[in-house]
């Protein structure tokens, strides 16, 4: 097991840090994404993101990882909704992609969806097969450094549910990565941290 496996599977074994506000749904719809990462090391991995459609429902024109909501056929299983998910999105299978399993899970800012996000690691030759995007769902895709992504880091006020909170945003490719994708990203990088202390 090469460096970054042992990372995500510590991370995804953490119980803290979580996220900065409470997780309770207002819903019942359930989502799930997947953070996919690809390399030898943390620092030295990619992650896979995507662009959203803009003509998608919901969160046209957005950066995200793929994942979208259960299905009957996913049998309440969060990582089969996720694999499932990111074949249908951008054309990567599950073989050659190993779950660590799913990180805390967390509602949308409307609180109508709980997604619960999946870490896992995709071997080399996932990584190296061709990014097919569901032009329906998905503008583009593609594996991004995960250090460009770290030096991209800022910090924004929003309102969320009557609360001003400081909340992280990151940059691929002069996008704006916010919202559950940039919570989810900023605590795996937390956690990431937090090994070895």
């Amino acid at each position: 097991m090469n460096e970054l496996s042992q990372a995500l599977k510590k991370i995804q074994e953490m119980s803290e840090p979580g996220f900065p506000f409470p997780a309770t749904p207002i819903g019942d719809a359930r989502a799930s994404v997947l953070a996919l990462f690809s390399g030898e090391s943390f620092h030295g991995s990619e992650i896979l993101l995507l662009k959203r459609s803009s003509t998608v429902l919901t969160h046209p024109g957005q950066v995200a990882f793929p994942g979208g909501g259960v299905e009957e056929q996913d049998l309440g299983n969060p990582v089969e909704t996720a694999l499932r998910e990111t074949f249908e999105e951008v054309g990567l299978a599950r073989e050659g992609i190993h779950s660590f399993g799913i990180l805390p899970g967390l509602p949308t800012v409307s609180g109508g969806v709980f997604v619960s996000p999946v870490l896992a690691v995709a071997n080399p030759a996932v990584r190296g097969s061709r990014i097919i995007p569901d032009s329906n769902e998905v503008a583009h895709a593609d594996w991004v450094r995960v250090q460009d992504l770290v030096s991209s880091r800022k910090e924004v006020e929003r309102m969320v549910r009557g609360m001003t909170m400081s909340l992280p945003e990151f940059e691929w490719k002069g996008e704006r990565v916010w919202g559950m994708t940039a919570l989810i990203f900023d605590l795996i990088l937390r956690r990431y941290a937090k090994i070895g202390e």
